[in-house]
């Protein structure tokens, strides 16, 4: 279990309230996209991709890592995304399906879990680089559907209805990117997962031969 000071003192620093405002912000963005204001949406959405690169930067450099803040980080990312690939769905943009959007939550709410479990047991989780780089374009994707839905919804960009067309196919290209890198991440923290389990029911195993 985390220790009562990485609960309050998570709290007590720069890093960890960059990203309590990113977890926040999910439902905030969430509310002002579906009441029609794009372009705040879009903005706010840059501000949150903004404290995903400068929480983690700000923890390691003034030695604030905390236990509390290795969970809350990838937790406001997985809220922010989510929130808003469902958002998408719902609007019915045929280039955000409902089976990328189901892959992206399923792996999400699974690896949160195994990510929980690991830390509460005391051992280290360490992100991959896959993992970072489904992040990257999952943040990236989420940024484009935004930018396009506010030139779209622009009368002042009246002239890029005419290739629109054209960047769904790359929103929809980048959206399998984003799902290829969210399962081969997803895969290698299980395996990753049941490599170290096997270890540490090896070596369990080999104290109790030890001890009989």
């Amino acid at each position: 279990m985390f220790q009562l000071e990485d609960r309050l003192g998570g709290f007590l620093n720069w890093a960890n309230g960059l990203t309590l405002g990113r977890l926040i912000l999910g439902p905030v963005i969430l509310s002002v996209l579906m009441s029609g204001r794009e372009w705040l949406a879009f903005a706010l959405f840059v501000v949150a991709m903004i404290t995903d690169l400068c929480d983690g930067y700000l923890a390691r450099r003034s030695n604030s890592v905390t236990e509390l803040g290795k969970l809350m980080d990838p937790l406001a990312d997985k809220v922010l995304v989510s929130l808003l690939l469902l958002a998408f769905w719902r609007m019915g943009l045929r280039y955000v399906p409902f089976w990328m959007v189901a892959v992206v939550i399923a792996r999400e709410l699974l690896i949160l879990g195994c990510r929980t479990g690991v830390l509460k047991s005391g051992e280290g989780f360490v992100t991959s680089r896959a993992a970072k780089w489904k992040t990257a374009v999952q943040m990236g994707w989420v940024a484009l559907v935004l930018l396009h839905l506010a030139l779209m919804g622009e009368t002042g960009f009246l002239l890029y209805s005419q290739v629109a067309g054209r960047f769904e196919s790359v929103l929809l290209f980048v959206g399998g990117a984003s799902v290829a890198l969210t399962l081969l991440s997803g895969i290698e923290y299980m395996i990753n997962g049941r490599a170290l389990s096997m270890i540490r029911n090896g070596a369990d195993a080999g104290k109790t031969h030890d001890g009989s």
